[in-house]
């Protein structure tokens, strides 16, 4: 559906349901086999509406929707509607009646705000964005839909920024998901560290040169508000954007 008839529609749950893998206005994550085994904090990223629909960048003009494109979820970084805003209300002075009508109206408008945000930046990926899996990759999609909608007041977010966010906030949906994700790295750490100093070294290297080239790729070569520059606004989504009081561009 798109953004219009998403915010027109009746208000989704917000509920996490892991059955349907529903992870409504969440980040969202899961292993790379082999990849993540070897280096935990990388891994796949993909991004939700409002309803729980996931979305993933897979490859060459291809937004992946329903599930993300490597397995379940492991773990989900709840977005807050409040900070799509640009210029969120003030109502500490209000009366509590007055001041939760408010908040309801804030929240509502920045649920329409997140979910066009995550249409425009999809169908801008869908029309004009190859993929490179150590460049303008799953974590680029949805630091691009975080632009858009210039999310915390940025339009600088990246694939670091995110990495981290989710190493740091991020949820595990249960226990086993965070054994599944560290296990293997774990053990072959720890035989390393038993068997081989040099081994070790040499893991560590690698893992150093691999975080080393994204945070030169994210902060020097993705030129983010270029890209925010050129996603166009559908006449449909400006419409919707301006009916909730947003005149961002």
């Amino acid at each position: 559906r798109s953004a219009a008839g998403r915010a027109s529609s009746s208000a989704p749950s917000m509920d996490i349901d892991l059955k349907r893998q529903s992870f409504p206005l969440c980040v969202v994550w899961c292993p790379i086999p082999v990849i993540t085994h070897l280096f935990p904090p990388i891994g796949h990223l993909g991004v939700c509406f409002s309803d729980g629909e996931i979305l993933d960048f897979l490859g060459p003009k291809f937004v992946h929707r329903g599930s993300l494109g490597f397995g379940s979820v492991a773990r989900y970084w709840r977005l807050d509607p409040k900070r799509w805003l640009a210029n969120g209300e003030d109502v500490s002075n209000e009366s509590s009646a007055a001041a939760s009508s408010a908040a309801d109206t804030a929240f509502d408008r920045g649920v329409a705000a997140h979910d066009a945000a995550v249409a425009r930046a999809s169908s801008f990926f869908s029309k004009h964005e190859h993929y490179d899996l150590f460049g303008n990759n799953c974590h680029q999609f949805v630091a691009h839909c975080l632009n858009v909608g210039a999310y915390g007041g940025k339009q600088d977010w990246n694939m670091t920024h995110l990495a981290v966010l989710v190493l740091l906030r991020g949820k595990w949906v249960n226990a086993w998901a965070c054994v599944k994700t560290w296990g293997v790295f774990c053990a072959l750490v720890t035989a390393c560290a038993a068997k081989s100093w040099p081994a070790l070294v040499a893991y560590a290297g690698a893992f150093a040169l691999l975080t080393t080239w994204f945070a030169y790729y994210s902060f020097f070569l993705a030129q983010p508000q270029r890209k925010v520059f050129a996603t166009p606004v559908a006449a449909r989504e400006g419409r919707e954007m301006r009916a909730y009081g947003d005149g961002r561009a």
